[in-house]
Protein backbone atom coordinates (compact mmCIF):
# COMPACT_ATOMS: atom_id res chain seq x y z
CA UNK A 1 0.00 0.00 0.00
CA UNK A 2 1.09 3.48 -0.68
CA UNK A 3 0.43 7.17 -0.99
CA UNK A 4 -0.21 9.47 -3.84
CA UNK A 5 0.40 12.97 -4.32
CA UNK A 6 0.22 14.43 -7.22
CA UNK A 7 1.20 18.35 -7.04
CA UNK A 8 0.76 21.24 -9.45
CA UNK A 9 0.40 18.36 -12.14
CA UNK A 10 -0.55 19.78 -15.30
CA UNK A 11 -0.50 18.18 -19.02
CA UNK A 12 -0.65 19.78 -22.70
CA UNK A 13 -0.51 16.94 -25.72
CA UNK A 14 1.86 17.51 -28.33
CA UNK A 15 1.48 20.03 -31.61
CA UNK A 16 -1.36 21.96 -29.36
CA UNK A 17 -1.15 24.87 -27.17
CA UNK A 18 -4.10 24.19 -24.40
CA UNK A 19 -4.00 22.35 -22.07
CA UNK A 20 -5.73 19.25 -21.59
CA UNK A 21 -4.99 19.00 -18.27
CA UNK A 22 -5.07 22.18 -16.00
CA UNK A 23 -2.61 22.60 -12.82
CA UNK A 24 -3.91 20.64 -9.54
CA UNK A 25 -3.08 19.51 -6.72
CA UNK A 26 -4.55 15.97 -5.39
CA UNK A 27 -3.83 13.65 -2.60
CA UNK A 28 -4.95 9.88 -2.35
CA UNK A 29 -4.11 8.31 1.07
CA UNK A 30 -2.50 4.49 1.80
CA UNK A 31 -4.91 1.76 0.76
CA UNK A 32 -8.00 4.82 -0.65
CA UNK A 33 -9.82 3.65 -3.41
CA UNK A 34 -10.28 7.03 -5.95
CA UNK A 35 -12.31 7.51 -8.36
CA UNK A 36 -11.88 10.42 -11.15
CA UNK A 37 -15.14 11.04 -12.66
CA UNK A 38 -15.87 13.29 -15.15
CA UNK A 39 -17.29 13.10 -19.18
CA UNK A 40 -15.20 12.24 -22.17
CA UNK A 41 -12.27 14.98 -22.63
CA UNK A 42 -12.13 15.92 -19.15
CA UNK A 43 -8.67 14.41 -18.33
CA UNK A 44 -9.30 11.35 -16.45
CA UNK A 45 -7.22 9.23 -19.01
CA UNK A 46 -4.54 11.63 -19.29
CA UNK A 47 -4.08 11.81 -15.78
CA UNK A 48 -3.74 8.14 -15.47
CA UNK A 49 -1.20 8.16 -18.46
CA UNK A 50 0.59 11.06 -16.68
CA UNK A 51 0.61 8.21 -13.31
CA UNK A 52 1.32 5.29 -15.10
CA UNK A 53 4.02 6.98 -17.29
CA UNK A 54 2.81 7.24 -20.65
CA UNK A 55 2.47 10.49 -20.83
CA UNK A 56 4.84 13.56 -19.56
CA UNK A 57 3.34 16.34 -17.46
CA UNK A 58 3.82 19.98 -18.45
CA UNK A 59 4.93 20.66 -15.02
CA UNK A 60 4.34 19.28 -11.52
CA UNK A 61 5.45 16.26 -9.88
CA UNK A 62 4.13 13.04 -9.39
CA UNK A 63 5.20 11.27 -5.89
CA UNK A 64 4.35 7.75 -4.69
CA UNK A 65 5.39 7.40 -0.81
CA UNK A 66 7.16 10.73 -1.21
CA UNK A 67 9.26 9.28 -3.80
CA UNK A 68 9.43 11.82 -6.62
CA UNK A 69 8.21 9.17 -9.76
CA UNK A 70 7.16 12.38 -11.91
CA UNK A 71 10.09 10.91 -14.98
CA UNK A 72 10.94 7.76 -13.60
CA UNK A 73 10.17 4.72 -16.97
CA UNK A 74 7.12 2.72 -16.41
CA UNK A 75 8.83 -0.31 -15.05
CA UNK A 76 10.23 1.91 -12.29
CA UNK A 77 7.35 2.90 -10.95
CA UNK A 78 5.51 -0.12 -9.63
CA UNK A 79 2.07 1.54 -11.17
CA UNK A 80 -0.26 -1.16 -12.60
CA UNK A 81 -2.88 -0.21 -15.58
CA UNK A 82 -5.64 -2.18 -15.88
CA UNK A 83 -7.71 -0.98 -19.09
CA UNK A 84 -10.99 -1.95 -20.40
CA UNK A 85 -9.38 -4.73 -22.89
CA UNK A 86 -8.23 -7.71 -21.57
CA UNK A 87 -4.83 -8.20 -23.21
CA UNK A 88 -5.01 -11.72 -22.19
CA UNK A 89 -1.93 -13.86 -24.13
CA UNK A 90 -4.51 -16.13 -25.97
CA UNK A 91 -1.90 -19.47 -26.14
CA UNK A 92 -0.89 -18.89 -22.24
CA UNK A 93 -3.53 -20.94 -19.39
CA UNK A 94 -4.84 -18.37 -16.83
CA UNK A 95 -2.15 -19.44 -14.32
CA UNK A 96 0.24 -18.50 -16.48
CA UNK A 97 -1.49 -15.12 -17.73
CA UNK A 98 -1.39 -14.01 -14.14
CA UNK A 99 2.16 -15.38 -13.51
CA UNK A 100 4.18 -14.33 -16.61
CA UNK A 101 4.29 -10.75 -14.80
CA UNK A 102 5.52 -12.62 -11.97
CA UNK A 103 8.20 -14.20 -13.64
CA UNK A 104 9.80 -11.48 -15.37
CA UNK A 105 10.17 -9.59 -11.72
CA UNK A 106 11.88 -12.91 -10.57
CA UNK A 107 9.90 -14.08 -7.95
CA UNK A 108 10.43 -17.94 -7.02
CA UNK A 109 8.41 -20.38 -8.24
CA UNK A 110 6.69 -20.96 -5.35
CA UNK A 111 5.20 -17.42 -4.19
CA UNK A 112 4.09 -17.28 -7.70
CA UNK A 113 2.30 -20.19 -7.25
CA UNK A 114 0.56 -19.03 -3.97
CA UNK A 115 -0.18 -15.73 -5.11
CA UNK A 116 -1.94 -16.53 -8.21
CA UNK A 117 -3.85 -19.38 -6.62
CA UNK A 118 -4.65 -16.98 -3.63
CA UNK A 119 -6.62 -14.50 -5.81
CA UNK A 120 -8.41 -16.98 -8.08
CA UNK A 121 -9.60 -18.76 -5.12
CA UNK A 122 -10.87 -15.38 -3.61
CA UNK A 123 -12.86 -14.94 -6.75
CA UNK A 124 -14.05 -18.59 -6.63
CA UNK A 125 -12.47 -19.36 -10.16
CA UNK A 126 -9.82 -21.55 -8.87
CA UNK A 127 -11.10 -24.03 -11.63
CA UNK A 128 -10.68 -22.20 -14.44
CA UNK A 129 -6.43 -21.57 -13.89
CA UNK A 130 -5.96 -24.27 -16.45
CA UNK A 131 -8.21 -23.00 -19.18
CA UNK A 132 -6.83 -20.86 -21.90
CA UNK A 133 -8.58 -17.30 -22.69
CA UNK A 134 -10.57 -18.98 -25.75
CA UNK A 135 -12.42 -21.02 -23.59
CA UNK A 136 -13.82 -18.48 -21.03
CA UNK A 137 -16.67 -16.15 -21.17
CA UNK A 138 -16.54 -12.20 -21.61
CA UNK A 139 -17.06 -11.95 -17.71
CA UNK A 140 -14.20 -14.55 -17.11
CA UNK A 141 -11.82 -12.67 -19.29
CA UNK A 142 -12.56 -9.41 -17.68
CA UNK A 143 -12.08 -11.30 -13.95
CA UNK A 144 -8.50 -12.58 -15.46
CA UNK A 145 -7.50 -9.62 -16.51
CA UNK A 146 -8.27 -8.10 -13.12
CA UNK A 147 -7.16 -10.59 -11.48
CA UNK A 148 -3.71 -10.63 -13.38
CA UNK A 149 -3.66 -6.74 -12.03
CA UNK A 150 -3.81 -7.52 -8.64
CA UNK A 151 -1.71 -10.37 -8.03
CA UNK A 152 1.40 -8.18 -9.19
CA UNK A 153 0.27 -5.93 -5.49
CA UNK A 154 1.44 -2.86 -6.88
CA UNK A 155 1.78 0.09 -4.93
CA UNK A 156 -0.91 1.46 -6.72
CA UNK A 157 -3.27 -0.26 -9.12
CA UNK A 158 -5.15 2.42 -12.19
CA UNK A 159 -8.26 1.82 -13.74
CA UNK A 160 -9.58 3.45 -16.95
CA UNK A 161 -13.67 2.37 -17.20
CA UNK A 162 -12.70 -1.75 -17.06
CA UNK A 163 -15.97 -2.60 -17.49
CA UNK A 164 -17.21 -0.81 -20.72
CA UNK A 165 -17.29 -3.97 -22.85
CA UNK A 166 -19.80 -5.35 -20.40
CA UNK A 167 -23.68 -5.87 -20.65
CA UNK A 168 -25.09 -4.26 -17.44
CA UNK A 169 -25.38 -7.39 -15.39
CA UNK A 170 -22.12 -7.96 -15.88
CA UNK A 171 -21.10 -4.18 -15.04
CA UNK A 172 -22.29 -4.66 -11.51
CA UNK A 173 -20.90 -7.81 -10.64
CA UNK A 174 -17.62 -6.72 -11.73
CA UNK A 175 -17.53 -3.73 -10.07
CA UNK A 176 -18.41 -5.57 -6.70
CA UNK A 177 -15.45 -7.69 -8.39
CA UNK A 178 -13.13 -4.91 -8.16
CA UNK A 179 -14.11 -3.51 -4.46
CA UNK A 180 -13.28 -6.84 -2.96
CA UNK A 181 -10.46 -7.15 -4.42
CA UNK A 182 -9.33 -3.92 -3.41
CA UNK A 183 -10.57 -3.92 -0.10
CA UNK A 184 -9.15 -7.79 0.10
CA UNK A 185 -5.81 -6.56 -0.99
CA UNK A 186 -5.51 -3.36 0.67
CA UNK A 187 -4.40 -2.10 -2.79
CA UNK A 188 -4.26 2.30 -3.04
CA UNK A 189 -6.35 2.23 -6.35
CA UNK A 190 -7.30 5.07 -8.76
CA UNK A 191 -9.92 4.44 -11.10
CA UNK A 192 -11.59 6.41 -13.87
CA UNK A 193 -15.13 6.52 -15.18
CA UNK A 194 -18.14 8.95 -16.33
CA UNK A 195 -20.30 7.08 -14.89
CA UNK A 196 -21.35 8.65 -11.11
CA UNK A 197 -23.17 5.52 -10.35
CA UNK A 198 -20.44 3.55 -10.34
CA UNK A 199 -18.08 5.72 -9.42
CA UNK A 200 -20.60 6.37 -5.83
CA UNK A 201 -20.32 2.01 -5.67
CA UNK A 202 -16.63 1.99 -5.77
CA UNK A 203 -15.19 5.18 -4.18
CA UNK A 204 -13.62 5.74 -0.56
CA UNK A 205 -13.54 9.72 -2.48
CA UNK A 206 -14.53 11.03 -5.43
CA UNK A 207 -12.81 13.69 -7.74
CA UNK A 208 -14.95 15.84 -10.27
CA UNK A 209 -12.95 16.58 -13.36
CA UNK A 210 -14.59 19.00 -15.82
CA UNK A 211 -13.05 20.44 -19.11
CA UNK A 212 -9.19 19.14 -17.46
CA UNK A 213 -10.21 20.84 -14.28
CA UNK A 214 -10.27 19.43 -10.94
CA UNK A 215 -13.46 20.99 -10.06
CA UNK A 216 -13.24 19.45 -6.58
CA UNK A 217 -13.16 15.92 -4.32
CA UNK A 218 -16.12 14.66 -2.06
CA UNK A 219 -17.52 11.63 -0.42
CA UNK A 220 -19.71 9.79 -2.36
CA UNK A 221 -23.09 10.96 -0.56
CA UNK A 222 -21.64 14.41 -1.01
CA UNK A 223 -20.73 14.21 -4.84
CA UNK A 224 -23.65 14.17 -6.81
CA UNK A 225 -24.44 17.83 -5.18
CA UNK A 226 -21.16 18.91 -6.61
CA UNK A 227 -21.79 17.90 -9.78
CA UNK A 228 -24.90 19.17 -9.65
CA UNK A 229 -23.65 22.36 -8.72
CA UNK A 230 -21.38 22.86 -11.87
CA UNK A 231 -24.00 22.04 -14.02
CA UNK A 232 -26.33 24.61 -12.35
CA UNK A 233 -23.60 26.66 -13.00
CA UNK A 234 -22.52 26.07 -16.93
CA UNK A 235 -26.47 26.85 -17.46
Amino acid sequence: MSTVSLNGLSHVYENTTSESVHPFNLFVDDGEFLVLYGPSGSGKSTILRMLHGLETPKSGTILIDGADITHAAVNDRDVTLALESYALYPHMSVRDNLGFALRVDGLPADEITERVESVMDKIGLSDILDSVPGDLTQLQRQTVALARAVVRRPKVLIMDEPVVNLVPEQQAETLALIKQLQQEFGLTTIYATSDLEDAKVLGDRIAFLDRGRLIGVETPDLAEALVASVSDTDS
